[in-house]
């Protein structure tokens, strides 16, 4: 039963079986028919939460408990679950009481978004989703969590397209400046992310010739911050030794400890889409590799280290891959020469191990054919 009150609000007035249990005010009046319609189907099924409780408390209450926990994170991080939360849980759950969510129809919702976008999206939304009750559970709200046991779709890896050594030199000669040309060749045989590569100061050239991978740029809502690693691990990457030369003495005519790879001053950083668009897009169609990105740059040094007889630990420590299984998912393709060479060594093994059995089985054939010699006749056995 649904009542105006003076002051404009809606009360509504919930009765299952003849019997009152609850009541709940509303500003708008649709809002009101709403949670009297959900109540009623909750109660019908056994799950109706008392608003009272703190199981009441909405989606949309603990999230902004959950997110305002992120104060102090990378801001880019703290972005991305925000908007995930905006775009996506608060549309379908964000008034439902937490304690009201049930395990099938946050499935179905994972599911759609994995089809209707992609699983990695669906993976992300989730995980907000699942942070928010798992807060709530903490702080004794709800019992247990729904979105546990949600299984997506698996998420389909894009193939690798590395350059070649040709290539990568090909595209660096149509780069207009030094540095641009410099910018290519420690992105293709150094692997780091755009942000890191943007981030690298003079100082970060190690007296070996390595970089020393230590910061990057995140951008958030336009806003560029300077922060840790993704992976919040410090690595150092080698380079050839031709490079390292260049690099040298291109870090020496500039000012003490600024960045490498700028934009028009040595302290403004190079935003990867305002880079694109203004040089390399136009050197890459000049060098013919229409279609490649700066993430190609990181399958380039994955491919070129492998191809050099880097293991997977090795491509993973390069690249900043955390899990050595990350680097094998993404680029297995890239290890086929390695698996035949173990196929030929297994032959060759094998041939081996035949060709010694055989010279056993002839040695211990002959042994057996060789006349005995008759024993001398002494004295005493006459």
């Amino acid at each position: 039963m649904i009542d105006k009150r003076p002051n404009g609000t809606y009360r509504v007035r919930l009765y299952y079986r003849r019997r009152y249990v609850g009541s709940k005010t509303f500003t708008r009046k649709r809002d009101a028919e709403a949670w009297e319609r959900d109540s009623k189907a909750a109660l019908a099924a056994g799950r109706w939460v008392d608003p009272s409780s703190s199981e009441a408390v909405t989606v949309s209450e603990w999230a902004e408990l959950w997110l305002a926990t992120l104060q102090g994170g990378k801001p880019s991080s703290i972005a991305d679950r925000r908007a995930k939360f905006r775009l996506y849980v608060e549309p379908a759950f964000g008034r439902r009481p937490i304690g009201m969510l049930k395990h099938s129809e946050i499935a179905a919702w994972a599911r759609e978004i994995a089809i209707r976008l992609s699983p990695s999206t669906a993976r992300r939304a989730l995980a907000v989703l699942r942070r928010t009750i798992e807060l709530a559970i903490r702080d004794g709200a709800i019992g247990s969590n729904p979105t546990l046991g949600i299984r997506l779709p698996a998420q389909q890896a894009g193939e690798p397209k590395p350059l070649t050594h040709a290539e990568v030199l090909r595209l660096a000669e149509q780069m207009p400046t030094r540095k641009d040309r410099l910018l290519i060749l420690v992105a293709c045989y150094g692997g780091p992310r755009w942000g890191e590569l943007t981030a690298l100061r003079t100082s970060d050239i190690t007296a070996s010739g390595a970089l020393r991978l230590v910061r990057a740029w995140s951008e958030t809502g336009g806003v560029m911050h300077l922060g840790d690693l993704k992976t919040h691990q410090a690595r150092t990457v080698p380079l050839p030794a031709s490079v390292v030369s260049d690099l040298l003495d291109w870090a020496t005519d500039l000012p003490r400890d600024s960045f490498l790879f700028h934009a028009s001053q040595p302290h403004i950083p190079l935003r990867n889409n305002n880079y694109r668009l203004r040089v390399l897009n136009s050197a890459l169609e000049r060098a013919g590799l229409i279609g490649i990105t700066p993430h190609n740059f990181r399958d380039t040094c994955a491919s070129l280290a492998i191809q050099a007889g880097a293991t997977v630990p090795a491509v993973a420590a390069l690249l900043g891959h955390r899990d050595p299984s990350v680097t094998l998912k993404h680029y297995a393709s890239l290890f086929p020469s390695d698996l035949d060479a173990v196929a030929n060594r297994l032959d060759q093994a094998l041939n081996e191990a035949k060709r010694f059995e055989e010279l056993r089985t002839n040695s211990n054939q002959n042994t057996d054919h060789t006349p005995t010699k008759p024993k001398p006749t002494t004295q005493h056995d006459a």
